[in-house]
């Protein structure tokens, strides 16, 4: 899957809850808590703050974030 391509990306989460929580997305992506919380912290994925160590994301924000992931690699190298 390109990561740009909002048909993949659309299909990817097509099933999924409205609001994820940090380690739903990382077991979607096969990634680390750990790299949810940079990209979060770092590369702007949008996240609902709900407490000291409560965080969820919608999935309208996943969505923007997976697709422009690519563009935001290209920039930062």
């Amino acid at each position: 899957m390109t990561v740009n391509d909002v048909a993949a990306v659309d299909e990817l989460l097509a099933d999924l809850p409205e609001v994820l929580t940090l380690e739903e997305i990382a077991d979607l992506l096969r990634v680390s808590t750990a790299t949810v919380l940079r990209w979060q912290r770092e590369a702007g994925l949008k996240t609902l703050v709900l407490g000291e160590r409560l965080r969820r994301v919608r999935k309208t924000d996943l969505r923007a974030f997976l697709i422009t992931a690519d563009e935001m690699e290209e920039r930062d190298a």
